[in-house]
């Protein structure tokens, strides 16, 4: 274990103990929202092109316990609801979300949501549920690692394409999570375009079979059991590049065709990639939603736009000790508002 890792967890601790950082005493009167994207099985989490964005179904199952024991947990929509009717709770208001509508959420996180008792909301990706098509940043992960384990000239040519893009690869992260990251900066054309280009050269390589998303019987299965199912737009576009027709394509369509296939309310939006600004912030409280959430971090309280709530990201490296558990203390400092370089 690293120092920093050893004093962060040394004081994560402390505050816990202490109470300084306990849910009771920073999430009282507040709307917590905690989210999700992969639930992967640690072999499958390797092969994945972005790991941190992925929990072990073990780690998940730590998660879940830590906030079953000091939250008050529910989907996004009840949670909400309960809030703004100023409700009184033994234990802080608690929203689970998970992103993406990824099958792993339904193979792998159904089943400890069931054995914890909890109801979750996921957000589903309309045209990538009925195509059956990853996400762009999925295509454009696998391509990547595809063609630097390509035995020949796949480096070279993955630095080609990348150049004749205008992007570089290069940044403090991994080169696939560089490349993603620059690849959000390019036109919604250009960036489409270079995924496509990255695929074709990675020579017919498919992602595998744990990577696909859920269907549109396993969310209404889901549904079923009592979770919420959002719209996480029609094409997980980044929404303030769209004009005003594809905006309200991208959140009123959405919403028309989950209801459709769902039979129940969708009532929750969620901004691909967090990317939201106060014209897109319209267009989704005028498509009839009641709420929806960003990436910003922290919680919300009675002052919080209510389509541009804040959730805490639930990254396993940020709250792991030297034998990989999850440590519920640092979890609690990390969302209490206190850690240094999170507000």
């Amino acid at each position: 274990m690293s120092t920093k890792t050893f004093l962060r967890n040394g004081a994560a601790g402390f505050l816990f103990l202490t109470g300084v950082t306990a849910p009771q005493r920073r999430a009282v009167g507040r709307l917590s929202i905690a989210t999700f994207h992969r639930v992967l099985h640690e072999a499958e989490r390797q092969a994945y092109p972005f790991p941190g964005l992925a929990v072990t179904p073990e780690e998940l199952d730590a998660f879940l316990a830590y906030f079953t024991e000091y939250f008050d947990c529910g989907t996004l929509a009840r949670q909400h609801e309960r809030y703004l009717g100023s409700e009184a709770t033994a234990r802080p208001l608690l929203a689970l979300t998970f992103d993406d509508a990824q099958h792993d959420n339904y193979r792998n996180a159904r089943p400890l949501l069931a054995r914890h008792h909890i109801k979750a909301t996921f957000f589903a990706p309309v045209i990538a549920v009925e195509r059956q098509e990853l996400l762009w940043h999925d295509r454009m992960g696998f391509a990547v690692l595809a063609l630097l384990q390509q035995p020949r000239g796949g480096r070279e040519r993955l630095m080609e394409i990348l150049a004749n893009a205008g992007l570089s690869g290069n940044g403090p992260l991994s080169l696939v999570r560089n490349a993603v990251h620059e690849a959000k900066g390019l036109a919604l054309e250009a960036r489409l375009h270079l995924v496509e280009e990255l695929a074709a050269a990675a020579d017919g390589s498919h992602p595998p079979e744990f990577a696909r998303l859920m269907t549109f019987g396993e969310l209404a299965e889901l549904a079923a059991d009592g979770h919420e199912i959002g719209s996480h737009s029609m094409t997980h576009c980044l929404m303030p590049e769209c004009d005003d027709r594809a905006l309200a394509y991208e959140v009123g369509e959405s919403r028309r065709i989950l209801q459709a296939r769902l039979g129940q309310p969708i009532e929750t939006f969620c901004y691909p990639n967090g990317n939201t600004d106060a014209r897109t912030a319209r267009a989704v409280a005028g498509a009839g939603y009641r709420r929806a959430v960003t990436t910003a971090w922290g919680s919300n309280g009675r002052e919080t736009d209510h389509f541009r709530l804040r959730r805490c990201d639930m990254v396993t490296e940020h709250a792991r000790d030297s034998r990989g558990n999850i440590v519920p203390a640092t979890v609690a400092f990390r969302m209490s508002g206190l850690y240094p370089g999170l507000k």
